[in-house]
């Protein structure tokens, strides 16, 4: 497991102990008990500690500490990035995500007097099959408030250049922000001041909605 995922992968033989009548295991089954323990054995503590450890190491300055979490039923890969102001510091992006774990990652400003804007894409499958892209966005500026945005688009979509519109998109919203597309969800939220929480959540249509 690498150093910025946490959390073993949900996988069949989790789905088969919740749900045991069930023969025909989906992406969107796998989704669903994912989603359940998107919290147990600490993992979403674990992530959070790891990045605000980042935080610590890195000192003060405007900072996004981004969690993100994977609840598609299948593994997450590492697609891109676009950086209108700053980088990540220390620890790359979690290049795979599997299904259930979470990744952090810590986001700084530039030298200069500038925020922490950025977007990560990361790939995968919807419940039919069909590869998808999820892109979650935050936007910490040096004056004014911030912003998430999220979208999921097909696979390949952000190796076109859309990055112009999808900033001045970043730059209308608040602080939560969520999509559905082709039977594919994501949320995002980020918190208020200069070194907030950024959590992303990347799922399936109708999983994270369940009572």
């Amino acid at each position: 497991m690498a150093g910025n995922v946490f959390g073993n992968p949900i996988t069949d033989d989790d789905v088969k102990i919740l749900y045991p009548e069930v023969t025909d295991i989906t992406p969107k089954l796998r989704a669903d008990v994912a989603f359940r323990n998107i919290s147990t054995n600490g993992r979403d503590q674990n992530a959070k500690n790891f990045v605000k450890n980042l935080k610590q190491r890195y000192g003060n300055g405007i900072s996004a500490l981004c969690m993100i979490f994977n609840a598609t039923g299948g593994t997450l890969t590492y697609s891109g990035n676009k950086d209108w102001h700053g980088h990540v510091y220390e620890s790359p992006y979690p290049a795979k995500i599997q299904n259930g774990q979470w990744g952090a990652f810590l986001h700084v400003h530039p030298s200069w007097f500038a925020g922490s804007e950025a977007a990560v894409i990361y790939r995968g499958y919807n419940n039919d099959g069909t590869l998808c892209d999820w892109m979650l966005s935050w936007g910490i500026p040096y004056i004014g408030d911030n912003h998430a945005y999220t979208e999921i688009r097909e696979g390949r979509h952000y190796e076109t250049d859309h990055w112009n519109y999808i900033k001045g998109l970043l730059e209308s919203q608040s602080t939560k922000h969520e999509d559905i597309w082709n039977g594919c969800y994501s949320i995002v939220t980020i918190g208020e001041g200069t070194s907030p929480e950024y959590v992303g959540i990347m799922s399936l249509e109708g999983v994270t909605t369940k009572k």
